[in-house]
């Protein structure tokens, strides 16, 4: 029989699997539908805008209500938005509205089955944490790698890459039954927006957790949402098999971080993220002023190390500070920040329109996340001096 924690585990790679699955297809809804780049960055970022409010409400209902009764829905929702995609691929109404729906969806599930997870694996939270993150990254990378095959070779780019998400899903449903429910339902708690911070640890979230969540997506967002469309005239004819290659190589770049995390304690993992990210962004700003699409392979590793080294440190923070009680608020704050940094590529994109320069907009970026970097260093040193032995691993 599988274990509580597979059972989780799986259901958070079958909705992740479809999170990211449609961004190489972006490329082929710009041929079919004509849609400029700052379209195509607006369909990355209005998947964190989905995201936002399920993110306040997920955590703290799955703490009053129990974390199955949450979950399922967010679940269900998954295949109804990859349904949405696979229907209403002849519209941008439809695309947004699904990009949408796979934002609310993230957001439920995430927050949840992470909290869910650390709970039914407490006896080795370390562990528990990069299970969580290489899970999730996991499928980061399956979906775009699957899109990017079948756009590239497949006569049903647009169907067949759905279809595996629905039935993902489906077996997602059916093991999540048999997980056993970890909270008890408090019908004296109400269930409201909570960040989950015990009091006195705000300071430690916002100059600490904050920066480290922002590097979760932040970085690797330029690699899925924005490097391929800008090289995309540099690679006619593999554009969508590039794209697709280079989520696969984002997300599959986090296991070695996650791994050194492990070994060195999130306070050096943290501002090695920030480091990484200020590296791979440099990276890509070379690749398309010298539209030499091949330097992003590099930039694309550096941004996967990044985003390794961000997810696994920033749960540990957030397992270091939190209350049992407001585990699932806690996580949720922590995914809040870290999916804003999903707005990068639109960002980019709205600054270049005054600017009219993508380049001096990323070399920006990295001095930014370089800077944050170097404050990392401090900040967490502190926060690991009030937390004492418990914040050393």
């Amino acid at each position: 029989m599988p274990s509580a924690k597979f059972r989780i585990l799986f259901t958070l790679f079958a909705v992740g699997f479809g999170a990211n699955v449609a961004t190489p297809l972006f490329l082929i809804y710009e041929d079919r539908l004509g849609l400029s780049t700052w379209t195509l960055t607006a369909l990355f970022a209005i998947y964190p805008i989905g995201l936002a409010p399920a993110l306040v409400f997920s955590g703290p209902a799955s703490d009053v209500l129990g974390r199955r009764v949450v979950i399922v829905p967010g679940v269900v929702l998954s295949g109804v938005a990859s349904l949405v995609m696979l229907f209403g691929g002849s519209t941008v109404s439809m695309l947004y509205l699904g990009r949408f729906l796979l934002g609310v969806v993230s957001g439920i599930v995430f927050v949840v089955g992470s909290a869910w997870t650390q709970e039914v694996g407490s006896s080795n939270p370390m562990l528990t944490t990069r299970q969580i993150a290489a899970v999730m990254f996991a499928s980061f990378g399956a979906g775009p790698l699957i899109a990017g095959v079948a756009g590239q070779w497949s006569s049903a780019p647009l169907v067949i890459p759905y279809l595996i998400h629905l039935v993902l899903v489906m077996l997602g449903m059916w093991l999540i039954r048999g997980a056993p429910e970890t909270v008890t339902r408090n019908s004296t708690r109400k269930i409201r927006p909570n960040l989950g911070m015990p009091r006195g640890t705000g300071r430690d979230f916002s100059l600490v957790i904050a920066p480290t969540a922002f590097g979760v997506f932040g970085m690797p967002s330029l690699v899925f949402g924005l490097f391929p469309v800008l090289l995309k005239p540099a690679m006619p004819g593999i554009a969508v098999l590039i794209s697709g290659v280079l989520g696969f190589v984002v997300t599959w770049s986090t296991f070695p971080a996650q791994t050194l995390v492990g070994r060195i304690g999130p306070y050096r993992g943290a501002p090695l993220a920030l480091a990484c990210g200020a590296t791979g962004t440099t990276l890509g700003a070379i690749a398309f002023a010298t539209d030499t699409w091949g330097v992003v392979f590099a930039s694309a590793v550096l941004m996967g190390s990044a985003s390794g080294f961000a997810m696994t440190s920033g749960l540990r923070f957030v397992d270091i500070i939190c209350l049992p009680e407001d585990r699932g608020a806690l996580t949720g704050s922590f995914y809040a920040v870290a999916y804003v940094g999903m707005m990068n590529p639109l960002l980019v994109s709205t600054v270049n329109k005054a600017v009219d320069s993508f380049v001096p907009i990323l070399a920006g970026i990295a001095v930014v996340t370089a800077l944050g970097s170097c404050w990392l260093f401090g900040a967490g040193a502190r926060l690991r001096q009030r937390h004492g032995a418990l914040s050393s691993s």
